[in-house]
């Protein structure tokens, strides 16, 4: 008898244990999703090459002042991003500030700078302090994931702006040194692309 008794408590608290188990592992899994759901989606490893016309990545990155660019939504206006490596920021300014004065009314412009392209490689908070001291008069990102330039296999050894439509269409694509065929060139595309005819 007392060995029946024994053999059923044994079964019982084998079964609460399994139980109390089972329990654990589904809370945990579910603290994981509710986690996964509010955080931001992190780029996928691999980044479909964008053609002129097509839908532009998804991206939300935020810029030196903490505002948030987003094409996820509905944009006001178009977008210019510029882009290249730390050595060309010179140029790039020049860029920058050139379209800010130009299209500040029609377009926003943007520099995206990816820090893994230069010896800033992981290292985003020394890349914040460089841009906050060079001071580009854009909005500046720090786009540590590499999303625009995997997007079009941008080569960063060259000036690089690059157009969205308001629909965020992409639309061009041009590297050049700031000059003046430069800035004709890009005059027309942004004219012909991204501009209400």
């Amino acid at each position: 008898m007392k060995h029946l008794l024994f053999t059923r408590y044994s079964r019982t608290l084998a079964s609460a244990i399994i139980c109390c188990g089972l329990l654990a592992a589904l809370s945990t899994l579910l603290a994981e999703t509710v986690f996964a759901i509010n955080e931001k989606p992190f780029p996928p490893f691999y980044v479909r090459k964008v053609a002129p016309g097509d839908q532009f990545t998804p991206f939300e990155l935020v810029d030196l002042d903490g505002k948030t660019w987003t094409n996820r939504s509905y944009m006001s206006k178009p977008l210019l991003l510029i882009t290249g490596k730390w050595a060309l920021r010179h140029d790039l300014r020049k860029w920058a500030e050139h379209l800010s004065l130009k299209y500040t009314l029609v377009a926003d412009t943007v520099w995206v700078f990816n820090p893994s392209s230069t010896y800033f490689a992981d290292r985003r908070k020394r890349s914040e302090e460089a841009f906050t001291t060079f001071n580009p008069k854009v909005p500046t990102v720090i786009d540590s994931h590499s999303l625009i330039g995997r997007s079009l296999k941008v080569e960063y050894d060259i000036p690089t702006i690059i157009g969205i439509d308001r629909f965020n269409r992409y639309k061009f694509c041009l590297e050049s040194p700031f000059n003046k065929p430069g800035s004709a060139e890009l005059d027309a595309l942004i004219r012909s692309h991204l501009l209400p005819q």
